[in-house]
């Protein structure tokens, strides 16, 4: 009798830990889809200290990096970026920081995006991204078709591997 009823409330929190993981995933994603379905028109400050509309970019495939020049993943990601997406002319990168102009451009020039014309750097001191995606953590990455609409969305550290089959998909969905 006690080894059926210890079994049978073993097998319950089993099953109750899946569905509370399950439910957990599942809710977790469908907030993270529903914040940022459609690029949002906000206002950020270019280098040169000029307004810079998101929404205004669509038209070709984006990729939206949000990022902080101290953030060591973010550095990491920069580097890999630049080697593997220098050539890539059929995407755009924007990247957004809530840093200064002054920070963001010496990241910028440090890792040499400055003389690439599909890669664009803003500043948001602000905080109008991060509240609009909800946002609590760099990087962020997220990824727009050429219509403005979302294809994918990385929270922390994002391969290239899977950077470059979202980049893919945006072509795929354009079509």
């Amino acid at each position: 009798m006690r080894i059926t009823l210890l079994f049978s409330i073993i097998l319950l929190v089993l099953l109750l830990s899946g569905a509370w993981f399950g439910f957990s995933r599942y809710s977790a994603n469908l907030e993270q889809r529903s914040l940022v379905v459609n690029l949002p028109s906000i206002e950020v400050s270019s280098m040169e200290g000029r307004s810079f509309y998101l929404r205004e970019q669509i038209g070709t495939p984006l990729i939206l990096i949000y990022f902080n020049s101290t953030c060591p993943i973010c550095q990491s990601e920069a580097e890999l970026i630049r080697k593997v997406f220098s050539e890539e002319q059929k995407v755009t990168f924007i990247w957004i920081s809530s840093e200064t102009v002054a920070e963001v451009k010496d990241f910028r020039d440090r890792y040499d995006f400055a003389n690439l014309s599909n890669h664009t750097f803003l500043s948001d001191t602000l905080f109008r991204l991060a509240v609009e995606f909800k946002l609590t953590t760099v990087p962020a990455t997220l990824v727009y078709d050429s219509k403005g609409a979302l294809v994918e969305f990385f929270r922390g550290a994002v391969s290239m591997s899977d950077l470059k089959a979202a980049v893919k998909k945006t072509h795929d969905s354009s079509r």
